[in-house]
């Protein structure tokens, strides 16, 4: 019987005013603060500075398909109120076999992040204060991370970060309009997507970054903007706090505890509640847009800053000296603007380390929630302890191995976010098929998205892989 039905609209999505639609921007604002945070003051000004404007297509195409990959998740999560990972437990096979997989993929990806982004703000604060290694203070600032986290205690850092990172990108992007760039080769980087060659300045200056594949060295852009898995899974979970649509309803996940014998799910297909069940998707797909728009503009404006000064210059951010060259970015205007930038980067940095270790607690949670009710009842801050513990404690470890952040952060950038984005897209094709009335589904044109976004991050991600295993040898 097709008995489910969805909660009356919010004020905001009965409106047809554009303003009271991005009121419901809200989990979107965390996945862009994480990956503004390191992802594009890093990797975008990086990608700029080796390769110009050719590599604009990784990051239009790369958050294209990525922006796909959650939508479709977090529609389906606003239909049924049940995360897309409880679903993946009836795969075919052993029961819950895919998220158990999918899940320890992930998790094993986080301290790789959580080492490599302390790393780079420790190389930071030896750059501003002129002591000390980046090891020394990246394990400070884990220390001080692990601590501000457990306490919960950093709503005021929130909203100074809010601000002073605001002064920041607002600087950047000022900073990427005059800097002169060439928009018709920004255009053509952006339609004609190729590999390119490592100049000839790279390979005499840089030989160590001319010695990893450029297909390597794109697919890792690809992989850190925008984020991965070990985000979106958390990410996706935390609309549960939002009560769209059927998360809008106590007890919601009966529909995922049903699912062994309803299929589809039940959900009334009555043509008054299917037009309400649709209409609240506009809540995640605001969220989503709104989301990795900001994070498009942002890494195009710092690949445009690196092309237009770094390249120029012939300098690359690599090895420990990661943060401190995109200083020119505001210099070159005026020297006291130095000052902005290190304590805007500081923030930026700092607050994405407080967000990841939020963020992986949550996607530990719904990692979790389909294998066993002993988890789907264990309250969070339990989840808390153990994920802080275990990231802390690895991290560490993989700092004082002594490997550069790019280094330990390439592996996983290639696996969780772009091959394991594309597996992701096919499995949600199948979710979406099998347990969702005929009136929800996914359209054509979406699922076309779904599956070109899911066949390309696949056959991106199997090739980077092959070739950096290749590249070790």
């Amino acid at each position: 019987m097709s008995n489910l039905t969805f909660p009356p609209l919010s004020a905001e999505l009965r409106s047809n005013r554009l303003l009271d639609l991005l009121k419901l921007f809200g989990p979107g604002a965390i996945i862009a603060s994480v990956t503004i945070g390191s992802g594009e003051t890093l990797f975008s000004s990086r990608g700029g500075a080796i390769f110009e404007y050719a590599i604009a297509w990784c990051f239009v195409f790369g958050l294209l398909m990525k922006g796909v990959q959650v939508y479709t998740s977090t529609r389906y999560i606003t239909l049924t109120g049940e995360h897309p990972m409880a679903y993946w437990a009836f795969l075919p096979g052993p029961r819950a076999w895919f998220p158990i997989c999918f899940g320890a993929m992930t998790l094993i990806s986080f301290p790789f992040f959580l080492s490599s982004l302390p790393v780079m703000l420790g190389s930071l604060a030896q750059w501003v204060v002129g002591v000390g290694s980046p090891q020394v203070w990246g394990t400070f600032f884990v220390l001080l991370a692990i601590l501000v986290t457990f306490i919960q205690s950093y709503s005021t850092l929130e909203r100074v970060q809010t601000f002073i990172v605001g002064i920041l990108l607002v600087g950047i992007l000022i900073a990427a309009v005059v800097s002169n760039p060439s928009w018709l080769d920004l255009i053509q980087g952006v339609l004609v997507p190729v590999i390119p060659e490592y100049a000839t300045w790279v390979q005499t200056s840089y030989p160590a970054i001319a010695a990893r594949p450029s297909w390597v060295e794109v697919m890792t852009y690809l992989g850190v903007i925008g984020g991965g898995t070990q985000d979106y899974i958390g990410y996706v979970g935390m609309l549960r706090e939002k009560g769209w649509g059927r998360l809008g309803i106590q007890n919601n996940d009966e529909g995922a505890r049903t699912t062994a014998t309803h299929v589809p799910i039940p959900l009334s297909e009555h043509p008054d509640d299917v037009r309400t069940g649709l209409a609240w998707l506009k809540a995640p797909f605001t969220d989503t847009v709104v989301s990795f728009t900001a994070v498009l503009i942002f890494a195009i404006a710092f690949m445009i800053l690196g092309a237009t000064v770094l390249h120029q210059q012939q300098l690359i951010p690599d090895g420990f000296e990661l943060l401190s060259l995109q200083a020119k970015f505001l210099t070159q205007f005026h020297p006291l603007l130095l000052y902005v930038y290190q304590i805007g980067i500081f923030t930026a940095f700092f607050g994405t380390i407080l967000g990841a270790y939020e963020l992986y607690t949550r996607t530990t949670y719904e990692c979790l929630r389909p294998i066993s009710p002993v988890f789907r009842q264990m309250p969070l801050r339990k989840i808390r302890v153990w994920v802080v513990t275990y990231t802390g404690i690895v991290g560490l470890v993989l700092i004082w191995t002594g490997w550069n952040p790019i280094s330990l952060i390439t592996p996983v950038s290639i696996l969780t976010g772009v091959f394991m984005c594309g597996i992701w897209c096919f499995v949600m094709i199948w979710t979406d098929r099998r347990f969702l009335p005929a009136p929800y589904r996914m359209g054509r044109g979406l699922m076309s998205m779904n599956v070109l976004a899911g066949t390309a991050m696949c056959l991106f991600g199997l090739k980077a892989i092959i070739d950096y295993v290749s590249g070790m040898f």
